[in-house]
């Protein structure tokens, strides 16, 4: 009964807090106008302690989200369960705004693409955007496979890696690769002209070399990315401060925003690999008032 009580008072902080909010009736841009101004005074914040002491740490702690997705959820089951939110353990990401981009897919003709780097023929998040982004294009890479994709049914399989063009490249699990930029595999794809809505990368420490030419299409306009889920890697070398620097600079240049960090409880001794999501500065805004304004 005491539960209840509790749970039935949250309830209705949690309404009343939404009551205040003047978007709740009016829908005004300015409260979205407000939250990206405490968004960017949290990044502010984070860039300063970069340029610190703070910032020459081999250490995630001063990369922490800056950035609120109303609608965030674990998305990527492993299990044969199709059941939305039944999101555990090792494999799942966060993302933003399924229902939005679903609705957009439904009944606005969208055309949503998703790509999935590294695979290791995991395809807990190929089979969830196949069952509840349904319609929703993806396109699996993974080099390092030592048997068939089994994720025909819900995506595109390309036995490519990503790296520098035409540079040979190695992955954790000692396999060797020729590199495929971003930039060629859009082009390959015939995608240079598409947003790509849901980018999920793991590829075992790959991210600081690819990355960055991504952030300089984005922040270019050559490309759009709405979401990005990233595992980053931290490497015991001196060097790993200039990489991390680099990766969160170059998001920042992209207009990219840091809603949700997890550690690798799994792994990497609990503390050397990250899980990030980041959404695009446009996007969020569209996927929140989605979540928080009144539906006509």
């Amino acid at each position: 009964m005491v539960g209840l009580v509790i749970f039935t008072l949250l309830n209705l902080n949690f309404q009343r807090n939404l009551i205040d909010l003047p978007h709740v009736t009016s829908c005004d841009d300015t409260v979205l106008d407000n939250f990206d101004k405490e968004f960017d005074q949290k990044r502010s914040e984070r860039v300063k302690a970069m340029s610190s002491g703070l910032g020459d740490r081999v250490s995630f702690d001063i990369y922490e989200p800056e950035a609120t997705c109303f609608s965030e959820e674990r998305f990527g089951s492993e299990s044969d369960i199709d059941v939305r939110y039944h999101a555990f353990g090792d494999g799942p990401k966060f993302i933003c705004g399924v229902n939005f981009i679903a609705h957009q897919i439904a009944h606005h003709g969208k055309k949503c693409l998703a790509y999935s780097v590294g695979s290791a023929n995991a395809i807990g998040f190929e089979k969830s955007v196949h069952t509840f982004l349904s319609g929703c294009e993806t396109h699996t890479f993974d080099p390092t496979l030592k048997s068939a994709f089994v994720g025909e049914e819900y995506a595109t399989f390309h036995a490519w890696g990503l790296g520098k063009d035409g540079v040979a490249a190695r992955g954790a699990r000692g396999k060797s690769w020729i590199g495929r930029s971003f930039e060629t595999i859009f082009r390959e794809l015939g995608h240079e002209n598409r947003t790509i809505d849901v980018l999920k990368i793991d590829c075992e420490g790959c991210e600081y070399d690819v990355m960055s030419p991504l952030f300089e299409l984005i922040s270019s306009g050559r490309m759009q990315v709405d979401q990005l889920l990233i595992e980053l890697h931290l490497r015991p070398l001196k060097e790993n401060v200039t990489e991390l620097k680099d990766f969160f600079l170059g998001a920042d240049k992209a207009k990219l925003r840091v809603f949700h960090k997890e550690r690798n409880g799994w792994g990497c001794q609990g503390t050397s690999c990250v899980e990030y999501a980041f959404a695009s500065e446009s996007f969020l805004r569209k996927a929140n008032k989605d979540s928080i304004c009144p539906k006509k």
